[in-house]
């Protein structure tokens, strides 16, 4: 399992692509998550498998498109369940959990996640009290 406690939460959402980023540092962090969903492909992003959702950790051996099975944001922390394929491209064992150490930005991840799954076909588990 790929795990690390975020305190840095980065969400950007333009007319070409929505990114989701955490980390444990701002400066230089030695673990990281960053997924981007593009909104529109041509016909190269398609042809190579570039039309899914990219998903890289700091370390990794690769990034990878595609491979996301579901996420879950609890309370306190994100999982993704990542598929076989996709965990030899990015050297990992086993899911990916991030520990939000800052809970403020929960809702804004919270809306970002759920748009980004929808779009890719994953299926989104947002957990509330």
């Amino acid at each position: 399992m790929y795990t690390f406690n975020a305190s840095v939460v980065f969400i950007e959402d333009d007319s070409h692509c929505l990114v989701v980023g955490l980390a444990d540092g701002a400066d230089d962090p030695s673990h990281y998550l960053i997924l981007q969903s593009s909104r529109n492909f041509d016909e190269q992003d398609i042809r190579l498998g570039m039309d899914r959702l990219h998903l890289e950790i700091g370390g990794a051996l690769q990034p990878c498109y595609g491979g996301l099975e579901s996420v879950v944001l609890r309370e306190v922390s994100l999982e993704l369940l990542i598929s076989g394929e996709a965990r030899k491209k990015l050297g990992i064992d086993g899911a990916i959990e991030v520990v939000l150490t800052d809970v403020s930005c929960r809702a804004r991840l919270d809306v970002a996640l759920a748009q980004m799954c929808a779009a890719n076909g994953v299926p989104f588990v947002a957990e509330r009290k």
